[in-house]
């Protein structure tokens, strides 16, 4: 092969011949070939060069990454790391992790982390445990533990045809391990049932569980609550942190582990549920003080977020009103707020509220949380840093004309002065009807840290007035996010170009996009199977879309396209055809190509 029919290789290509080669390789042979190829070996390959038998601890961030492990396990390939005791791997997809469990050169970790995004796969797993089993049985000295995976309970299917298996290998390989801290995503309690026997020296345990909910109908004596576990199955666990999310999952664990409560030295519960205001199933004030607060020992410390929707119960107030008479709401530590939710998207016959301590240590604060309670009982000398140390996300929920968000930039109310604005490095916004032009303006102004906007806008108000740059607002925008997602159902693939050619012309400084194009609005909807030709006019609009994009915004490095379709059949994104298409006319500029039928992403 001549040397000019090498450089027009696609990266692709470029990275499958680059997985047969050292580093050192590399360097030599491609480096001064060109610049495009001392960019990609820069910006992909040099770093190796770096990673010797020394290496101790490694924290790898694979976020908007695409086959970014490829890269990572060809240093382990070449470099003998077997000094390496802590691996940190952010956002790693569950493939390469298999790959990475199968490398023999980390066998002796005593510390593995894992994170991952919503949008990764790892979200939706069939199989309860199955990553713990594997990661227990081939890392023997592996003492702290993080694999935040969630099960998907809806798969019953997938469940039964694999429990077996699962119920089988869980206390065989796991009652050789020495855990000491591990924490997991969503499971059952089922699966918490077998876990707990599994790990006689944990200390610190976290977990999240989600069982099949209960409706109104069923709500009596239909449930069986488990036997409570023996504490001295658990003697060593210290710290315990549990997030229920909904009903029958909050009183099955309390039945399961109130035999351990009165050992631990903290406790943490988050909850989100749908309750009644009677039946043996409901939560109120009275149950969480029984239940929680009266088992710990008197100098345990916790912390509450729950966030209850109370059925038939929005004028009398039943349940709301149990958790203002309770005594753990009146101890002055930890403090407890109360604070009603007043959403129009809530049904007209629920009632909703959080109860939460402070401080609050989760790492998104919605707009409810910034009541006049809260006003009222931190001075003005308070640190807000010290109320919510972790923020980094304000989530805004309500309606612009009833709620407070105005009062959270209004620099003469006090309410202001509590919000952590300079922790702040993301803004959600939930509904068209949330906030005004002007007050989002005000807020990010406020919020100088601020480079994430997501918006989920159902009617497209808000992000309309930022595209046309009514009163400088898009240019404030431009000035300060580098990171945007958007969901606008009015966003289709009729009218998508127009909207990114708008999007393009008005913010050029983006980094990472990520928007959702839908196949329906209102009665209109795209069903290539019925247009002549329509797959191929489909990939066309798709591939011109992407070209607009990658011309336009010089500074971006992400995109990503979902399809949210009504059904399956009928997706718009047709994976090869988009493939042979940017195989025949390239992007002008060099990038990786992910694709499936509801998603089509672009690293540059």
């Amino acid at each position: 092969m001549s040397v000019s029919s090498f450089e027009i290789l696609f990266d692709d290509i470029l990275y499958e011949i680059f997985r047969y080669l050292s580093p050192v390789d590399i360097l030599q042979s491609f480096f001064s070939l060109n610049k495009r190829l001392s960019r990609v070996i820069i910006n992909e390959h040099l770093w190796h060069i770096h990673i010797g038998g020394r290496l101790v601890s490694l924290r790898l961030t694979l976020i908007n990454v695409i086959g970014g492990w490829s890269f990572i396990s060809s240093s382990f390939r070449y470099h003998q790391t077997t000094l390496l005791q802590r691996l940190h791997l952010i956002d790693i997809k569950p493939h390469e992790f298999d790959k990475l469990l199968r490398n023999h050169l980390i066998k002796q970790l005593h510390t593995l982390l894992v994170d991952v995004t919503p949008s990764n796969p790892f979200n939706c797993l069939q199989v309860e445990g199955i990553y713990l089993v594997k990661v227990c049985s081939r890392k023997p000295l592996l003492k702290i533990c993080r694999l935040p995976f969630n099960h998907d309970y809806r798969n019953v299917n997938k469940i039964e045809n694999n429990s077996l298996r699962y119920q089988m290998t869980l206390p065989n390989l796991l009652n050789r391990n020495h855990l000491r801290t591990l924490t997991i995503g969503i499971h059952t309690s089922y699966f918490l049932e077998r876990l707990l026997l599994c790990i006689p020296l944990i200390e610190n345990l976290s977990f999240a569980i989600k069982d099949q909910d209960i409706s109104a109908n069923n709500a009596h004596d239909r449930i069986t609550l488990p036997a409570t576990i023996d504490p001295h199955l658990l003697q060593y666990l210290l710290r315990l942190r549990i997030h229920c999310l909904n009903n029958i999952s909050f009183h099955r664990t309390m039945a399961l582990l109130s035999s351990v409560f009165s050992q631990v030295c903290h406790l943490s519960l988050k909850l989100e549920a749908c309750t009644f205001i009677s039946g043996s199933f409901i939560i109120s004030g009275d149950i969480i003080q029984e239940l929680c607060i009266d088992r710990l020992k008197p100098m345990a410390t916790y912390s509450l977020n729950l966030l209850l929707y109370v059925e038939h119960d929005l004028k009398e107030k039943i349940i709301f009103n149990s958790f203002l008479k309770v005594a753990f709401t009146h101890r002055q530590r930890p403090r407890i707020f109360i604070q009603e939710c007043n959403d129009c998207g809530i049904h007209h016959t629920c009632h909703c509220y959080m109860v939460y301590t402070i401080p609050f240590n989760d790492t998104i604060l919605s707009s409810y949380m910034f009541s006049r309670d809260l006003e009222k009982s931190c001075k003005m000398s308070t640190d807000v840093i010290d109320l919510f140390p972790r923020a980094n996300t304000l989530s805004l929920y309500g309606y612009k004309k009833t709620n407070r968000i105005r009062d959270l930039v209004n620099s003469i109310n006090s309410i202001s002065s509590l919000v952590p604005w300079s922790l702040l490095t993301h803004i959600q916004i939930n509904g068209s009807d949330i906030i005004t032009q002007y007050t989002l303006k005000s807020m990010l102004q406020m919020a100088y840290n601020v480079h994430t906007l997501e918006i989920f806008d159902d009617r497209g108000i808000l992000f309309r007035s930022m595209l046309h740059n009514k009163d400088n607002f898009g240019t404030l925008i431009n000035q300060q996010i580098k990171s945007l997602n958007i969901f606008d159902i009015t966003w289709t693939l009729q009218n998508v170009q127009r909207f990114c050619t708008l999007l393009s012309n008005q913010f050029p400084n983006l980094k990472t996009l990520s928007f959702t194009i839908s196949d329906s609005y209102l009665y209109w909807q795209w069903k290539p199977s019925c247009i002549i030709d329509g797959k191929n006019k489909s990939t066309k609009r798709i591939v011109n879309l992407i070209s607009l994009l990658v011309d336009h915004l010089q500074q971006l490095v992400w995109l990503e396209i979902n399809f949210c379709n009504l059904n399956v059949s009928n997706t718009p994104c047709f994976p090869n055809l988009i493939r042979r298409q940017l195989h025949q006319y390239p992007l002008s500029r060099p990038c990786r190509l992910r694709c499936s039928n509801n998603m089509t992403q672009i690293r540059m």
